[in-house]
C-alpha cells in the first residue's frame, strides 16, 4: 500500500518532528507543516498550504473519518483527532525516523 501524506503527517506529529503536545492534545500549525514537508516532498508549497484544511473536520462534528481528521482549533492551528492517532498506531507500528 503507497503511504499518503497523511500516514507521514502521523508519523512526524506522533514522533514530535512537528506539532505540540498540550493538555487538549496534538496540536501542529499549517506554518511548520509546510516547512517539514516541502523539503520532504516534491510538491508545490499551494498543495501544503491547502492540505490541513481539507482534512479538517466540519464545525460542529465529532467523528473522524478516514480523510478527516483534524479540528480547526484557530487560524492556521489544527488539533489531530485521538482516534487518528490511536488509528494509525495501530495500523503503523513504525516510526519513520
Amino acid at each position: 500500500m503507497k503511504r499518503k501524506l497523511k500516514h507521514y503527517l502521523l508519523d512526524a506529529v506522533i514522533s514530535g518532528d512537528i506539532g505540540e503536545r498540550t493538555d487538549n492534545g496534538l496540536i501542529v500549525t499549517t506554518k511548520e507543516f509546510v516547512q517539514f514537508f516541502e523539503d520532504k516532498h516534491q510538491s508545490k508549497k499551494d498543495y501544503f498550504r491547502s492540505y490541513l484544511p481539507s482534512v479538517s473536520i466540519e464545525a460542529g462534528r465529532r467523528d473522524m473519518r478516514h480523510n478527516k481528521f483534524l479540528f480547526k482549533v484557530g487560524r492556521g492551528i489544527y488539533k489531530v483527532h485521538e482516534d487518528a492517532i490511536h488509528s494509525h498506531n495501530a495500523k503503523h507500528i513504525h516510526i519513520i525516523e
